[in-house]
């Protein structure tokens, strides 16, 4: 694995203790199939008619996972893919993993401290691919986000980043799809890495339309960022929602 893995380690880019960062980069070129069976050759079944890129990518966050996890406490032996392709996490834990080029990370979490745990790695995009992307992902009360700011670019990728965050911790709860309008980016504060969000059309009991929540994010080298999102556990009932999205809205 020496010289698949690289630079790699856990990391303590958010100020989260009850959570576990785990980071590698990767080489696609020095893959090979040793790879999956050294991290459990049941995973051989998930990737079997994937091109090589892809089976780095998956052995490369399942690399981050195992570690992560290990950290904690939690079984680091076998991570299932579940509906919706999502990792299944073991008994008692969650969490999430992301990878873009050459890079994969993953955070987990004990799920008695933790209701929802979203990770997501983005490379900045440039010019062409803003333009392009634009109105499918960033809501018209978000534009101000990036006609304010010296670096449009990362800016979008932020916003774009932090929504597919939010979806990863909330797709395990709700179990359905929902598109980039269903939150909005309404401040950003670059200096202490912190932003909040506004939930724009209900997707469960506890993220619902007009809740507002707290992400957390980090840009790496100028080239790519990290978003993180988290809610810590809180056993509520449907009919108390509000309530909870009220005193909750901060989530960190």
């Amino acid at each position: 694995m020496d010289r698949f893995f690289y630079e790699s380690g856990p990391v303590f880019y958010f100020e989260t203790p009850e959570i576990s960062v785990y980071h590698t980069s990767f080489d696609v070129g020095c893959f090979s199939e040793k790879l999956i069976s050294d991290l459990n050759r049941d995973y051989f079944g998930f990737v079997k008619n994937a091109v090589i890129k892809r089976k780095s990518e998956f052995v490369a966050g399942r690399y981050c996972a195992h570690q992560s996890l290990a950290l904690i406490g939690g079984d680091s032996s076998f991570i299932n893919v579940g509906e919706g392709r999502c990792p299944m996490w073991p008994s008692g834990f969650l969490g999430s993993i992301s990878h873009c080029d050459s890079y994969a990370l993953a955070a987990s979490a004990k799920s008695a401290d933790l209701f929802a745990l979203g990770l997501d790695v983005e490379n900045i995009v440039d010019d062409n691919m803003r333009s392009n992307l634009l109105t499918s992902i960033v809501n018209q009360d978000e534009m101000f986000l990036l006609e304010e700011s010296i670096t449009p670019n990362a800016i979008f990728t932020l916003i774009f980043s932090m929504k597919e965050s939010f979806f990863k911790a909330v797709y395990p709860h709700v179990k359905t799809y929902f598109d980039f309008s269903a939150i909005s980016i309404l401040q950003v504060d670059q200096h202490l890495g912190r932003l909040e969000f506004r939930v724009n059309d209900t997707v469960g009991s506890i993220f619902t339309a007009g809740a507002v929540f707290s992400g957390q994010f980090k840009f790496i080298d100028n080239r790519k960022v990290i978003t993180f999102f988290q809610l810590k556990n809180q056993r509520i009932s449907s009919s108390a929602s509000q309530a909870v999205s009220d005193r909750y809205g901060e989530a960190f």
